[in-house]
């Protein structure tokens, strides 16, 4: 049961959002094979005045487009899982939103199983 909570600065269309949650549910599908229902995408869209690169507001600079997505995912991907679901996220940043690939960012975290709650109980305790 993968999480995307995704970051970027406001003004884009409703289109440009939909599209990009279809696109890092895909990359995440693919990247670890987690069934499309268990993916959750979280978009969270910054004012150009609360997001600063280099020490000034992006509203200050000639491209402000820097999506950001923490990844949160149970413990025991593989290392190239990993790389998979960042190269995919970025490239889903790219198609949806035209951002050029070296500014997009991406984290995985990493949460035990025992700390990850399906339905009230661990993932660990209900076998996943």
């Amino acid at each position: 049961m993968p999480f995307a909570q995704v970051h970027i600065t406001e003004g884009h269309s409703p289109e440009q959002k939909r599209v990009l949650i279809e696109k890092i549910t895909q990359a995440v599908h693919d990247s670890i094979g987690a069934p499309k229902p268990n993916i959750r995408v979280w978009l969270r869209e910054l004012p150009k005045t609360d997001y600063g690169i280099g020490g000034e507001l992006v509203e200050a600079l000639d491209d402000a487009n820097a999506p950001f997505a923490q990844m949160f995912m149970m413990e025991g991907r593989t290392e190239e899982q990993k790389a998979a679901v960042i190269e995919l996220v970025s490239q889903a940043f790219v198609t949806a939103l035209g951002t050029a690939l070296e500014k997009t960012r991406v984290w995985i975290t990493e949460v035990p199983k025992t700390n990850w709650g399906i339905g009230g109980k661990t993932a660990k305790n209900i076998g996943r």
